[in-house]
């Protein structure tokens, strides 16, 4: 057989592959919608792993550059303080001074004023009845129960836990129970007024919250005279659940009180936490003396306790004093005793924000008009006690000694003088012009380098 002819016997196994043809378009239309959808999932990725991460690498980058917001209180008007002029006149005639609880002093200082005439004010006649029954007087206690129930989302459960040893060195753990008050938030702390005593040489402090739901704190500074201190707690150990619910506590003024206001104490008034005692005011006008600085006190009907704390809160829920069981004298060593709030702001800002405060170093009382003018001085204070080793004791200030002026501001009162050397700063200079009350009645100006005081 010849080659053409196998050839032509086996054409019919011959195949020819012919390729499909297809549109154009689809042949970009699914890689494109391919590219579309993953472009849309990684977006989606990337979002929710920037949201997650980025607190995260932002706290981590700017470690060392977070601000902490200060710490101040709206100041109150201080009515009763005497504005004197350059001739040393009392622009308040009749404000002539008045005396602490502590009672004269020597060399006739300080006296009582002759009595004046006292005209009592027309008694209120009220003609018209208000008919009330059990439901009124219901009602009335729920609006307290409010009050309190917001005021207390200011105030936290304090446990100051103390380790020691007892017979034969077996260890022990007491747990002291306080109250605190939240005073501020400064982005990063949660800070916390307390007691001092109550907190005072704790191996631990603990902040509760809950039922075993606790959170660490420290103490954050502190002021012996005034027996207080501010706790820190860290924003981020706080159940997010538990800070929603804390709120910053807010506080009043106490210049306005008056006699029969009514009165919440909360914290712990009675020795137990989360206690609550109503009751009203039934004195004030008494102040006592610290170093460089005078606090105004008031009473309550409320009983004293030995191991009570807390606040005192108006019914606006405002916080207008300080349950204090240290800051007493003889007068009131065995009744309630509040520090009126209005004094205590600067104190506790100054903690609150660890700011150094200015040591003179005196105890000082206000004068009347009758003391100043038997010692022929138109203004000043009574220096009562000079702290040793003090700036005002190295300059050579004494017991007795009147403060007159400091550089050219003339001195009326006590919180004058306060208000005036709280402007100066540590290792500043300020010339001080005294009268000895002495038999010489000498008047010199003294140089005193003011000093950083300790805690």
């Amino acid at each position: 057989m010849s080659e053409d002819n196998k050839d032509k016997d086996f054409d019919f196994i011959k195949e020819h592959i012919v390729v499909k043809k297809k549109k154009k378009y689809k042949k970009w239309m699914i890689p494109f919608l391919m590219t579309i959808i993953m472009a849309i999932l990684f977006g989606i990725i990337a979002a929710v792993t920037f949201c997650i991460s980025e607190p995260q690498f932002y706290k981590l980058l700017h470690k060392e550059e977070e601000t902490i917001t200060p710490v101040s209180f709206p100041s109150d008007e201080q009515e009763e303080d005497t504005i004197v002029d350059s001739e040393g006149n009392n622009d308040n005639p009749d404000d002539t001074g008045s005396e602490t609880q502590s009672g004269n002093h020597d060399n006739d200082t300080v006296e009582d004023e002759p009595d004046s005439v006292v005209v009592d004010p027309e008694p209120v006649i009220v003609e018209k009845t208000i008919a009330a029954d059990v439901e009124d007087f219901t009602k009335m206690y729920d609006e307290i129960k409010s009050v309190c129930y917001d005021a207390n989302k200011s105030l936290v459960k304090v446990n100051s836990i103390k380790n020691d040893t007892v017979w034969f060195d077996d260890p022990i753990e007491t747990t002291v129970v306080s109250s605190g008050l939240v005073i501020a938030n400064n982005t990063k702390n949660l800070l916390i007024l307390v007691s001092l005593d109550r907190i005072k040489d704790a191996s631990s402090i603990k902040i509760e919250f809950a039922k075993d739901i606790t959170v660490d704190a420290v103490v954050h500074d502190y002021d012996s005279d005034t027996n207080l201190a501010v706790l820190a707690v860290s924003l981020a150990d706080i159940p997010e659940i538990f800070l929603q619910s804390i709120t910053v506590a807010t506080l009043g003024e106490s210049y306005s009180i008056s006699v029969g206001n009514p009165v919440i104490a909360l914290g712990s008034p009675n020795g137990y936490p989360q206690s609550m005692e109503i009751g009203w005011i039934t004195s004030k006008g008494s102040t006592i003396s610290i170093i460089d600085n005078k606090l105004d006190l008031f009473n309550t009907n409320l009983e004293d306790n030995e191991n009570g704390d807390g606040v005192i809160v108006n019914l606006k829920g405002e916080v207008i004093g300080l349950i204090t069981r240290t800051l007493k004298e003889n007068l009131n060593e065995n009744i309630s005793t509040v520090i009126g709030i209005s004094r205590m702001k600067q104190i506790i800002a100054q903690m609150a924000n660890q700011s150094p405060r200015i040591y003179f170093g005196v105890k000082a009382e206000d004068m009347t008009q009758t003391a100043l003018l038997s010692n022929d001085a138109l203004n000043g204070i009574y220096v009562t006690k000079v702290e040793e080793k003090s700036p005002a004791y190295i300059a050579g200030i004494m017991s007795g000694d009147i403060i007159m002026k400091v550089n050219d501001q003339l001195i009326a009162t006590t919180s004058n003088f306060n208000a005036v050397i709280l402007k100066f700063k540590p290792k500043d200079e300020i010339t001080v012009t005294i009268k000895r009350t002495t038999a010489s009645g000498k008047e010199m100006d003294l140089n005193i380098t003011l000093s950083k005081r300790g805690k």
